[in-house]
């Protein structure tokens, strides 16, 4: 059972894809072997974090000298050096190219420049990885050795020096014979020719226990014709490569920025929602103690109510003499007050011919000479009374006594006449 914490490795292996599952603490153990040709037939893949390893023949070795050991300026040489050749990795393909430090002397360093090909349709697994590398970097070697291995049906060989890999390239056949030394002895002379030159002590065949596996006699064979000793072992368990490779293709690139994009906005969305929810469970309690303290304050109320009983009793009685006691609307202090209003003038100006009021309501019919005196007193009548609600309609021509008759009534604010 995988643990939370494992990688998988997606690792290219003699006939087929492998899955392997682990950590770098506690290495890798196989969880697919011999699986489909292509890496997108690969139904299942665990989740957690999957690193690809592309085949050695998706890519371009190229070694090369520089005067200098500052790292710093590697990626420029390389890119340098890579236009010098002629060799121009596609632009538009995503991030295809990457070099590695393959060792030096005092004043010089040996590096590796890798370029990958653009994937092909169906290359890719139908999980977007989340980092990818070369498959000779995720195995140690022998040192100052060439090392050969099966991937996906075809001989691959690496050659490394001083403990760092140097090479690597793919074997057009799937037999170890004539064209493989061949390949192998022109790799080294044209290094050589570079000025790269590689200490070859011996080669090591990797075998995987199947079938494929060539014959000890077909080793011997095969290390006597390179002139070199030759021993075959078990193909090691893979190990993460220290650092880890910037390569990474076009599609999966794309993929990574829209999950990126995609985990910030669901951070933005979190973050927001946990300040709605705690100023909602601020809200929420500073709610809960107003409303216990309404309900002390209602039942202390309540309880000051009942001790003063007797108060209540006594208001309601006062309320009941207020038309007797409020002097300020007997009718004969209502009736001074809105004869007051009247705009001065001779007394057959203006004159009420219907003066009638109660504590609660008023009612005023009278006449003028005078439109505009009418007008006048009825805005009088609102400031000198302003305790009732008045209705102050315009006032009606009277063409037998060519006068202006008007009729208005106030409602005490507040009191219902009904």
């Amino acid at each position: 059972m995988s643990s939370k914490t494992d990688s998988t490795l997606l690792i290219p292996g003699p006939d087929g894809w492998e899955l392997w599952q682990g950590s770098r603490e506690q290495g890798f153990r196989r969880a697919l072997e011999n699986g489909p040709m292509l890496a997108s037939g690969i139904e299942k893949i665990p989740a957690g974090r999957l690193l690809m390893a592309f085949p050695v023949r998706e890519a371009l070795a190229v070694p090369f000298k520089v005067q200098t050991e500052d790292q710093t300026m590697f990626e420029d040489l390389a890119s340098m050096h890579l236009e010098k050749s002629g060799i121009s990795p596609e632009v538009e393909a995503g991030r295809l190219t990457d070099v590695f430090f393959a060792g030096g002397e005092e004043g010089q360093s040996t590096l590796l420049s890798v370029v990958l090909s653009a994937p092909d349709e169906g290359s890719m697994p139908l999980r977007a990885p989340n980092q990818f590398d070369m498959s000779a970097r995720f195995f140690q070697m022998a040192d100052n050795a060439v090392t050969l291995w099966r991937e996906l049906g075809r001989w691959v060989f690496a050659i490394t020096s001083n403990a760092h890999l140097t090479y690597f390239q793919s074997l057009p056949g799937s037999e170890l014979g004539a064209d493989a030394i061949r390949d192998i002895r022109l790799a080294l002379t044209q290094l050589s020719l570079q000025g790269v030159n590689l200490e070859m002590d011996k080669a090591v065949v990797w075998t995987s226990g199947q079938s494929s596996d060539p014959s000890d006699e077909q080793i011997q064979v095969f290390g006597k014709e390179l002139e070199a000793e030759v021993s075959a072992e078990p193909k090691p368990r893979p190990v993460v490569p220290d650092p880890i490779s910037r390569l990474v293709p076009a599609d999966v690139r794309a993929e990574q920025k829209l999950r990126a994009e995609k985990q910030k906005r669901n951070l933005i969305i979190a973050a927001i929602l946990v300040v709605y929810l705690g100023i909602a469970g601020y809200l929420g309690y500073d709610y809960y103690q107003l409303n216990n303290t309404h309900k002390k304050q209602q039942a202390e109320l309540k309880e000051v109510k009942r001790a003063h009983a007797d108060i209540a009793l006594f208001n309601a009685d006062w309320d009941q003499l207020a038309p007797v006691v409020d002097s300020q609307h007997w009718p004969l202090q209502l009736l001074d007050r809105s004869f007051r209003a009247i705009p001065p003038g001779p007394p057959q100006n203006m004159r009420f011919k219907v003066f009638e009021a109660t504590r609660l309501r008023i009612t005023i019919r009278g006449e003028a000479n005078d439109l505009k005196l009418t007008s006048s007193y009825a805005e009088k009548l609102r400031r000198t009374l302003p305790d009732y609600d008045w209705s102050l309609p315009p006032a009606e021509s009277d063409n037998k006594t060519n006068r202006w008759k008007f009729n208005y009534e106030g409602t005490l604010k507040g009191e219902s006449t009904e």
